[in-house]
């Protein structure tokens, strides 16, 4: 099955612009699995994707970890039959590193293809709080499109400004805004065409990141292991070695 993943906080029409991704993006008749946070479900929220024919919207929840270095499981309501798509959503109150490894697990059990992972960035929140700053750097890190949405009178130059050190250090993904939650073209946005800075999600033999050459050989037993995202990496005791904000500080910085 194809997949998709959404990133994104509360209040930044998630739910409105997948709908308008799902409408616009995909053949009428496309069988499409949509997994929303069960802490996040809404019935009036919820309702631009009930409506929608072709979709099975169903549930997921994260269960922590069991040690400290350990990865955090997700978990679904019931079980479910593949369709032709499936959109999974974080959960936008929790930390969405731990989301990301758990989700990155979750694709190599099922064997899905991952198309495309989507950032959907809060931009009256962007600005508010400028704290947020590494916070999306980590995000932006595992996406391939970043969607400027909740603009309202925000001037051109803070998006430019916004995403400037991400052009002047060569980030592939795409960058594009959203008006009254619809994006330009709904059709590049799903193109199968990976423009992510991680490489967690692709199959890459571990091989391929060690350099051996005739005067450089091991000369003892050793384990072929590929290297964690530096997001997913960890000390000795169980701490992540890249701190990322913690959203819910950020959301109360907001008011």
């Amino acid at each position: 099955m194809n997949v998709y993943l959404l990133i994104g906080t509360p209040h930044c029409g998630r739910r409105a612009i997948l709908a308008d991704l799902l409408d616009y993006g995909l053949g009428s008749g496309t069988k499409v699995t949509v997994w929303l946070p069960e802490e996040e479900r809404d019935e009036t929220a919820d309702e631009p994707l009930q409506k929608m024919p072709a979709l099975d919207l169903r549930s997921w929840k994260l269960v922590p970890a069991d040690s400290p270095k350990g990865v955090p499981a997700i978990e679904f309501e019931n079980n479910f039959e593949p369709e032709d798509y499936g959109f999974f959503v974080l959960n936008g109150r929790r930390d969405p590193i731990g989301q990301i490894e758990a989700f990155a697990d979750l694709v190599k059990r099922y064997a899905w293809s991952l198309v495309r992972v989507i950032l959907v960035v809060d931009s009256k929140f962007a600005k508010a709080v400028p704290e947020t700053a590494d916070f999306y750097k980590a995000l932006i890190h595992f996406s391939d499109v970043v969607l400027f949405a909740n603009r309202g009178d925000i001037s051109s130059a803070w998006f430019e400004a916004f995403k400037k050190p991400y052009r002047d250090e060569c980030y592939p993904c795409i960058f594009e805004l959203v008006k009254k939650n619809r994006v330009k073209n709904a059709v590049a946005t799903l193109a199968d065409t990976p423009r992510r800075m991680t490489m967690i999600f692709d199959d890459i033999d571990p091989l391929d990141d060690m350099e051996f050459d005739e005067d450089n050989l091991p000369t003892e037993p050793f384990d072929i292991v590929a290297k964690p995202d530096p997001y997913f990496e960890r000390n000795e005791h169980g701490a992540r070695l890249i701190v990322v904000p913690d959203i819910e500080e950020l959301l109360k910085k907001n008011g």
